[in-house]
């Protein structure tokens, strides 16, 4: 047999081989919707803190197919930016870790090998912030839900009044019920806090004098005296240091679910003067956005 005979089989096969053999191998894959920019900045900050590969997919890429992405770049974890990445990694097989971001709160779903980074600021972050800056203010009312009160330590303060409400009728109600406080703390859940519940809120809190501590920028631009919202920048790094402890071994079900580590304070002093609350200067300069 002639040696071009031999060999000619052999190079019609190698095309196959290398394009059977996955283009971008990648440890993590990171997914979510990329369009909208706080989920690509976290997601760009996870990238570049990592330690190994990883490779970034729009969830409209993957959505349906997840598994065989994975399957496809050898990938050992998935991290899962938003609740409809999360519920698309929860249908992966058990050998792959899960990682979640942002989410309000920890997935009341969950797998042994899974963890994450939720967005919500926990109570004792508000508690700090006012102590430090605003130490008149002694008495703070807490609103939300079981879990959102029990997942941000608001039952664990002396100074904080709690007050439960499963729906935005409810949370209605129960602004009757406070008394003596001095601030009003509303929990992320974003199935009570609608438009017109807001305006409720807003209008109660001016009658009575008392400020509203806000969850959002958005907030504190319609009034809210002030506001802690997770930095995009420091939730791609924390959730970058959770990938690579796993890569090294790290078992998922024994690294609890966290909180970010960083937050963007926000002030309205325009609130604070109709209130009569003197921000102190060295709150203002440790603000990362002021409303006047």
């Amino acid at each position: 047999m002639s040696f071009r005979k031999i060999i000619a089989p052999v190079l019609f096969l190698l095309p196959a081989f290398f394009y059977s053999t996955p283009a971008s191998a990648a440890d993590v894959i990171i997914t979510g919707d990329i369009h909208y920019r706080p989920v690509s900045d976290v997601a760009s900050g996870i990238k570049r803190s990592l330690q190994s590969q990883a490779t970034i997919y729009d969830l409209s890429e993957v959505r349906g197919r997840l598994a065989s992405v994975v399957s496809r770049e050898g990938s050992r974890i998935v991290v899962a930016l938003g609740k409809d990445a999360v519920d698309e990694a929860m249908k992966l097989p058990v050998t792959v870790s899960v990682i979640y971001g942002l989410v309000i709160e920890p997935p009341k779903k969950h797998r042994h090998n899974m963890t994450g980074v939720y967005m919500s600021t926990p109570v004792s972050e508000y508690i700090d912030i006012i102590r430090k800056y605003l130490p008149s203010i002694k008495k703070i009312s807490v609103i939300g839900s079981n879990g959102l009160l029990s997942s941000l330590g608001a039952t664990s303060h002396s100074r904080v009044s709690v007050f439960r409400a499963g729906n935005s009728a409810e949370l209605i109600k129960t602004l009757g019920r406070i008394g003596d406080t001095q601030a009003l703390l509303l929990l992320p859940d974003v199935s009570m806090l609608s438009a017109s519940v807001m305006d409720s809120v807003y209008l109660f809190c001016y009658r009575r004098g008392i400020p509203l501590l806000g969850i959002s920028e958005g907030n504190v631009k319609n009034g809210s005296l002030l506001a802690l919202v997770f930095d995009p920048s420091g939730i791609g790094e924390q959730l970058a240091e959770i990938t690579d402890s796993l890569l090294q071994g790290a078992d998922a079900a024994n690294i609890k679910p966290s909180a970010p580590r960083k937050y963007r304070l926000s002030v309205n002093v325009n609130t604070a003067k109709k209130m009569g609350i003197v921000i102190p200067e060295r709150m203002l300069r440790n603000a990362y956005k002021i409303y006047e």
